[in-house]
């Protein structure tokens, strides 16, 4: 009868069946505890920060290179999420600066913030909205390579 059905799969069986078999977390998990951990920055300060150019503060874009590339905080640092745990210590050598990260949405930015947290940049912070609501509310962004 199910067969019958023609149905798709379920689009999150595959997380269902790894988190019920592992005991692991899901990706909801993970970002709710991520964002419990994290401060975020609004985009208002930051554009007034960047507009001051704040030489104290680091903004950390964690998207891959052709989302970086295609248009960016003005002067933020490219370090894609990926490569963060294996490249922070030559990319960010200070680990007391301010640090704000930035992806698409600021999810994984938020994600990105905890993991610096929990490496020892206590001063870091995630944007609120991410790239696209800074780009939605008119803000100046710069393209090109990092």
């Amino acid at each position: 009868m199910m067969k019958g059905l023609d149905l798709t799969m379920p689009v999150h069986i595959t997380e269902a069946l790894r988190t019920n078999l592992s005991g692991g977390k899901t990706v909801a998990q993970m970002l709710a505890e991520a964002a419990a951990s994290v401060t975020f920055m609004s985009l208002a300060e930051l554009k007034s920060r960047v507009e001051a150019g704040d030489n104290e503060m680091i903004v950390l874009d964690v998207r891959e290179r052709d989302a970086y590339e295609a248009a960016h905080v003005p002067g933020a640092h490219l370090l894609p999420r990926g490569q963060l745990e294996l490249r922070v210590n030559e990319e960010l050598p200070d680990p007391t600066r301010r640090i704000v990260t930035c992806c698409e949405f600021g999810r994984i930015s938020t994600l990105a913030a905890a993991t610096l947290r929990q490496m020892g940049f206590m001063r870091t912070v995630a944007l609120d909205g991410g790239m696209k609501a800074w780009q939605e509310a008119g803000y100046p962004v710069a393209t090109g390579r990092a």
